[in-house]
């Protein structure tokens, strides 16, 4: 997998949404696998859309990666799940509540999606401070029928690149049409780009953007999605 600064129109576009608990390493694992880069700790209060044009298999594949904040979230975040085409749900080894957390965001999903899930455990080089067992991550996602993955983002696991193109691979399996789909995303605010002007962003991120979601944008694309979704069965 590669990426680069810009996509061609037709490329076929997947929507991922990664959920999880505070400080599981989130923004980080996005961040890692779009730039190959390691931006640490990092927090945020609010949503945040990653787009990025990746190259699987020698093709372009138009990539937005919403990363769900987990600070603030009283209920559990129906509107960015509805509005992926697949899910990562990431947990810590070195925080146990972080588990259950993965664990109950895997139990709501199925009822509110049909999209792909990975399950996803970071952290593993800390793992004189770990109190989920690989096992235990393992066996949980046999449960939900899912992937699972244990990783360090601060050390560039490869599985991390597998875990992503395993999840786009299928997604665009089930959503084949995606290249055609018209999708619009409106935003109040940019809050940076990849490519950044200041230090700060160059040392993180390369390429792509960054943007805040509103959940009024994530429902106007559910709904849009739905129809076209009927339009393209009403065809058949």
């Amino acid at each position: 997998m590669k990426t680069e600064d810009r996509g061609g129109a037709n490329a076929p576009r997947v929507r991922i949404a990664v959920l999880g608990k505070i400080n599981v390493g989130k923004s980080a694992l996005t961040v890692r696998y779009l730039t190959r880069r390691f931006i640490g700790e990092y927090r945020s209060n609010t949503d945040l859309l990653y787009r990025q044009t990746v190259t699987i298999s020698n093709t372009p594949v138009e990539v937005e990666i919403i990363d769900v904040s987990g600070e603030t979230r009283d209920v559990f975040p129906i509107e960015p799940i509805q509005w992926a085409d697949g899910c990562i749900v990431v947990y810590s080894i070195t925080d146990k509540e972080s588990f259950h957390y993965a664990i109950d965001a895997l139990q709501k999903l199925r009822p509110v999606s049909s999209a792909p899930v990975i399950l996803l455990a970071n952290k593993a080089d800390l793992d004189h401070l770990r109190q989920v067992d690989e096992t235990e991550g393992r066996n949980i996602a046999n449960q939900n029928g899912c992937p699972f993955f244990e990783v360090s983002v601060a050390e560039n696991s490869n599985d991390i690149y597998q875990a992503f193109e395993v999840l786009l691979n299928e997604s665009r399996c089930i959503h084949p049409n995606n290249a055609n789909k018209i999708r619009k995303f409106s935003v109040t605010k940019m809050i940076g780009t990849l490519i950044g002007t200041n230090n700060k962003c160059q040392q993180q991120t390369q390429g792509g953007t960054v943007v805040v979601c509103q959940k009024s944008d994530l429902h106007r694309n559910r709904v849009l999605k739905r129809r076209q979704n009927f339009t393209a069965t009403a065809s058949l």
